[in-house]
């Protein structure tokens, strides 16, 4: 079986295949007790959730049409870490609201 490999340099997690497997799927992505796996091509990357620093809801402006220009606003989900950001497309509000409901401090 294939290794997930850490985006974050210096942070990695001891089990990330027990991890991975046990994530919960949530379009394309997975979310696993420790960190949000990101595909990439035929391997999988991820950010370990202890380097998360914040999760915001934002959002992609599709524009698709020849004649007529049609924008569609889709939700996407923006994880900051001390190291970079990274914004992941989504296609459903309900996808962005599971992310947002384990990542986001809570009140």
């Amino acid at each position: 079986m294939f290794t997930p490999e850490s985006l974050i340099p210096g942070i990695v997690l001891d089990d990330v295949k027990a991890d991975f497997k046990a994530a919960e799927r949530i379009e394309q992505y997975r979310l696993g007790k420790d960190a949000v796996y990101i595909p990439a091509g035929l391997k999988w990357n991820y950010v370990p959730r202890r380097a998360i620093r914040s999760a915001e809801a934002s959002h992609r402006t599709v524009n698709a049409g020849h004649c007529v220009t049609v924008r569609v606003r889709t939700p996407a989900l923006t994880i900051v870490t001390d190291a970079e950001s990274f914004e992941l497309s989504l296609e459903k509000q309900a996808s962005l609201d599971r992310f947002l409901a384990v990542l986001a401090p809570q009140g």
